[in-house]
């Protein structure tokens, strides 16, 4: 009787066969890590802006375009601009502050609007008016000025 060290084609047929094991091995990995791509990448795909979840824009532009009281509105209006190409929520808070609060971060004002919109992917340019209420005499008293804190940072 023969060995497979004996006979070199029994070698040959044993290489053959390991190395078609591993090439199918590797085959199946590749699938599976390609469905996790696709699976991953579908999931961020369908994600809502909105959510709670959903990340804020990391690359973009904000352009504050000026900031005036304007009573018929109803209070501070301040005019900005976002750029981005991103997909996620922009969230911007709006204060009416007086002229130290404009310089003195530590100074909180109880003026401020919250303002969350949600891009969609793409490269787009948004323009936006956010009021924030304030009345005559609070005009008066010296809040004059808008203070802008982009996504939670200042």
């Amino acid at each position: 009787m023969s060995t497979p060290e004996s006979n070199p084609s029994g070698r040959r047929s044993r290489r053959m066969a390991l190395g078609l094991t591993a090439l199918a091995g590797l085959a199946a990995g590749v699938v599976l890590a390609g469905l996790t791509l696709v699976v991953l990448g579908h999931d961020d795909a369908d994600a809502n802006p909105l959510d709670d979840t959903a990340p804020g824009l990391s690359h973009f532009s904000f352009h504050p375009r000026g900031c005036a009281y304007q009573p018929d509105r109803g209070g501070m209006v301040a005019h900005f601009e976002v750029t981005t190409s991103d997909r996620g929520r922009f969230t911007l808070d709006v204060q009416a502050v007086t002229r130290e609060g404009a310089d003195d971060l530590d100074i909180v004002s109880p003026h401020v609007v919250r303002y969350t919109v949600p891009f969609y992917g793409g490269r787009a340019t948004r323009q936006f008016d956010v009021v924030v209420p304030l009345t005559d005499a609070e005009h008066q008293d010296g809040y004059r000025r808008c203070r802008y804190v982009v996504n939670g940072s200042q």
